[in-house]
């Protein structure tokens, strides 16, 4: 069994690790505040929303041409033409 002063030796020795431990820890997170900060001052310098307008604005234009698009098949056109023939029906204002 061991003796008072041995175990009061094996008390300060975890007591020094304890401490040694507790400064790793206390570096650990000034170091991760730091990090942080810079973080935080790169985007907002440089934001990651600007890469997803970029791809928006890539299917929006896209999208757009698609709207616009003249009638690419013969068909198409051939329908468009037999539209156009058609006439509306016109209608009095007294019968609405």
């Amino acid at each position: 069994m061991p003796t008072i002063s041995e175990l009061e030796a094996i008390i300060v020795e975890k007591d020094d690790t304890i401490r040694k431990l507790e400064l790793r820890l206390k570096n650990h997170e000034d170091s991760i505040a730091e990090l942080r900060s810079q973080l935080d001052k790169f985007q907002s310098v440089m934001p990651f929303a600007t890469a997803a307008a970029a791809v928006n604005k890539r299917a929006r234009k896209e999208r757009a041409q698609g709207i616009s698009a003249e009638p690419q098949s013969l068909r198409t056109i051939q329908e468009l033409s037999l539209a156009s023939q058609k006439t509306v029906p016109d209608f009095p204002k007294s019968s609405r």
